[in-house]
């Protein structure tokens, strides 16, 4: 990368307090999720249904993963304080217009800007972190920062959700972003340079925004069908065979564009490269093995009964066990670990994971019982990411190393919607078969049936309740008894199915030729990322 002379920060800024504005940046960018770590709150705020919700966060994703191809000319064009302070301004109308209203229709078209001004942060702290690096030490310690940072932030922001969420409304959290917003932009008024910038000023000329457009359209496309197309019954909705042709359109549109154009908003022979295609793969499934935290949250405030900010130590063993991990992973691949095999063992940690839930889930558990596997699963993300980042971004030629970015970073949203569909399927598929069987062994022929009815009206009768509120009490009660066994087994045969899948990815990856540890490049940029 090619920096200007003029510092981006002013002189008298130390690196430690530099450091830490990047890092506060970070962390603003990722703001916007934040939203999404209460579903509840946000449906009963706007009367929305959960695949609306998810829609929502899958509307923030799309739209940071296709502006980050474009902002890699746009950046070039203005000063680094001017357009981020412009990103930090777009956030705050954006929260501001959520804040003064309440339309779903608003709130969607706002997550969509708060993607394009997630990416836009997010590249400029790609900017400030990887020139800052020189030695291919740091550079691997940057990588581990900056994406231990982006791993962290998904449970921090639920910790910072859910005390707002305890004590007031949603709208809340609208007015905390706020605040913060304005806060980093003065400081970013106060330590950064009005002049300086990343590169020299490049005209924004020969830019492809028809082709930004057919990728965003894609990607949006792409995370409809696969939120939606449970609810609609797939291929049997005429909508849904509509969108998957039209997604097949664009994507034909977008890559003969992209083969032809001089200035291609990616470099799609990027897929040329050795083990490219492997590592999109592994960051694919990764993120699918990735996304069933949501179901053992659900599963422990749902069957375990628990409140909220009863959960942060399962929050907090989550943001350790990656950290830590991410620390240690690091020294490895400086001191020479083959990648492959950190990858391996990262899998067998994530399966480790899915063993412990298969052995822990009933309706009798307690919470502090998922502090240790919930760390175990922190672990596991802090030990894939960095390797498998590192895998791919080492497998292009470094004229066209920073297109590995953009399409790993598609590769982790495909994977992100993926696990959501999966989920969405598989949890309906487990629930009806587990209600089945339910429903051949819960049956007025079976004795057992009249006597746990009995014993539990006897016990409402006991505390002093007449006859007929005791039968209709102990009625509830048994049905939301066999509604919380049903989402146990449910779970279980959900977690069987991703233990059998991560059995699987590991003998595969077996059988892929060994690579040598990464020794990052020094002509990389952190859009190799």
């Amino acid at each position: 990368m090619q920096i200007h002379q003029i510092l981006i920060f002013r002189p008298w800024v130390p690196e430690w307090l530099a450091r830490t504005v990047i890092f506060c940046l970070l962390m603003i960018s990722l703001f916007s999720f934040a939203l999404y770590s209460n579903p509840a709150a946000l449906m009963g705020y706007y009367g929305v249904e959960p695949a609306d919700v998810q829609y929502g966060m899958v509307l923030t994703y799309a739209s940071a993963v296709t502006f980050l191809a474009l902002d890699f000319r746009i950046v070039k064009y203005f000063s680094s304080r001017k357009y981020l302070l412009f990103g930090l301004s777009l956030s705050c109308f954006c929260s501001l217009a959520c804040f003064y209203t309440k339309g779903w229709l608003l709130f969607l078209a706002c997550a969509f800007i708060q993607g394009i001004t997630c990416a836009l942060i997010c590249s400029i702290v790609l900017n400030l972190v990887f020139p800052r690096l020189d030695s291919a030490r740091a550079r691997v310690i940057g990588y581990t920062i900056l994406y231990g940072g982006i791993q962290i932030s998904v449970p921090f922001y639920a910790i910072y959700a859910n005390i707002l969420l305890h004590f007031f409304d949603l709208n809340w959290i609208f007015y905390g972003h706020i605040i913060l917003l304005t806060a980093i932009a003065v400081i970013v008024l106060i330590t950064m340079n009005a002049k300086a910038r990343f590169h020299k000023k490049i005209p924004l000329y020969q830019v492809d925004w028809t082709g930004y457009f057919f990728y965003t359209a894609f990607c949006l496309v792409i995370g409809y069908i696969l939120i939606y197309g449970q609810r609609l019954g797939w291929f049997e909705s005429s909508l849904i065979g509509f969108l998957t042709v039209f997604g097949f359109v664009l994507l034909f549109l977008f890559v003969i564009r992209e083969i032809n154009l001089k200035r291609p908003l990616i470099n799609l022979r990027v897929f040329k490269a050795k083990n490219f295609v492997i590592g999109l793969l592994l960051l694919f499934v990764f993120y699918i093995f990735k996304g069933t935290t949501g179901l053992t949250y659900g599963y422990v405030e749902t069957i375990l009964g628990t409140d909220p900010l009863h959960i942060f130590p399962i929050w907090l063993a989550v943001i350790a066990g990656t950290a830590l991990s991410m620390f240690v992973t690091a020294r490895l691949i400086l001191t020479g670990t083959d990648l492959i095999l950190l990858i391996i063992a990262g899998f067998v940690i994530m399966g480790i994971y899915y063993a412990y839930m298969l052995t822990w889930i009933s309706v009798t558990g307690e919470t502090r019982d998922f502090v240790f596997p919930m760390f175990i699963y922190g672990a596991a993300t802090g030990v894939l990411f960095v390797p498998i980042v590192s895998f791919t971004a080492s497998s292009a030629p470094p004229h066209i190393a920073f297109n590995v970015g953009f399409v790993g970073i598609f590769a982790r949203f495909a994977g992100f919607c993926a696990s959501m569909a999966i989920n969405n399927q598989l949890q309906l598929f487990t629930k009806a078969s587990v209600s089945e069987k339910i429903r051949e062994a819960v049956h007025e022929s079976n004795s057992q049936f009249f006597l746990t009815l009995e014993n539990i009206q006897y016990a409402y009768l006991n505390n002093g309740n007449d006859i007929y509120t005791s039968k209709a009490a102990s009625q509830l009660y048994f049905n939301t008894l066999l509604k919380r066994q049903i989402l146990a087994r449910a779970s279980m045969d959900y977690y069987e199915v991703m233990l059998t899948g991560i059995v699987v990815v590991i003998v595969l990856i077996l059988f892929l030729p060994k690579i040598h540890s990464f020794v990052p490049r020094r002509s990389e940029t952190g859009k190799n990322s």
